[in-house]
């Protein structure tokens, strides 16, 4: 795919295609990249960036997780991003920004140089549909496991960890599923490869801890929502052989806000339920800028 489109790479914008990075690299090889996606969205008094702050901070949090020295500070991170998403012109689409070391590794090396990479992609610009994000789905419950705290640092967005969702969405979608339910390795019910779950009985939602999962922001933000339209939430322990006492489920994420849940396995939900159709509708108009209180997610461009 040709793309005319920048990035910024290690203090400046340059044409997209110069930031590469050899197969030999360390963080090619060891897949010791960390990472954010967040996403550009058309608000009500222009394009804004959904929780910059929150999203540099993890940043910053997973490179520490991972024992790697950003070589820039948070603001000039910040700067970065919204330099780039003006330069490509993106009115609805995502952040994506990366660190990683690029020194070549052929063995047991210590890496050294850490750098960094910012793009900003339009949806237009990529030819997708940002609608499918949040259309319904069936859900298969995967053999795959989710990474536990003591292998991995699961609250990090590494690019390591991400093999583990890899390969529970391409098992479950080869038996004819759209997405992948995981669990944890006590057999509790944990999150999809790239978003939270959410589980509603009449008024009241129930969602997974945070010890086996990575505490999406988007997943913050639902609950703040939620208890701001009056819906009780309460974080638990759900054992999959309970997921038939829930009337409704959905999934969060950056790409999805909001996405129903048809079906998980053998059972069925209403698609999409009182609950997930009012939380689609307010998440829509926070994105937007106009719910009281939750202005500050937004920093416009």
């Amino acid at each position: 795919m040709e793309l005319a489109m920048k990035a910024w790479l290690n203090g400046g914008i340059v044409d997209w295609m110069e930031a590469r990075v050899s197969p030999l690299s360390q963080s090619f090889n060891r897949a010791s990249a960390v990472f954010e996606v967040m996403g550009i969205v058309p608000a009500a008094n222009g394009t804004a960036l959904v929780c910059l702050d929150e999203h540099v901070d993890r940043f910053f949090s997973s490179a520490e997780r991972t024992f790697m020295a950003i070589p820039f500070t948070r603001e000039e991170i910040k700067a970065a991003i919204v330099e780039t998403a003006r330069a490509n012109s993106v009115k609805n689409g995502i952040a994506k920004f990366y660190a990683y070391y690029s020194d070549i590794d052929v063995g047991p090396v210590t890496p050294r140089d850490v750098s960094v990479a910012v793009f900003c992609l339009d949806y237009g610009m990529l030819g997708v549909n940002p609608d499918k994000y949040s259309a319904p789905v069936k859900v298969g419950i995967s053999q795959y496991r989710k990474l536990h705290p003591q292998t991995a640092p699961v609250h990090a967005k590494v690019i390591g960890n991400y093999v583990n969702g890899y390969l529970a969405r391409t098992e479950v979608r080869r038996k004819g599923y759209d997405e992948a339910l995981m669990l944890d390795t006590n057999g509790l019910v944990a999150e999809g490869p790239t978003s939270n779950i959410f589980l509603a009985k009449g008024r009241c939602v129930e969602t997974p801890t945070k010890e086996n999962v990575l505490p999406g922001i988007t997943r913050r933000v639902v609950i703040d929502v939620l208890k701001g339209m009056g819906i009780a939430v309460n974080e638990t322990r759900i054992l999959p052989q309970d997921l038939c006492e829930y009337d409704e489920a959905f999934f969060s994420g950056t790409l999805r806000h909001v996405q129903p849940v048809g079906r998980i396995e053998d059972i069925e939900y209403t698609c999409p339920g009182p609950v997930t159709k009012a939380l689609t509708v307010r998440m829509h108009e926070v994105y937007e800028g106009r719910v009281a209180g939750f202005e500050g997610l937004l920093t416009y461009l």
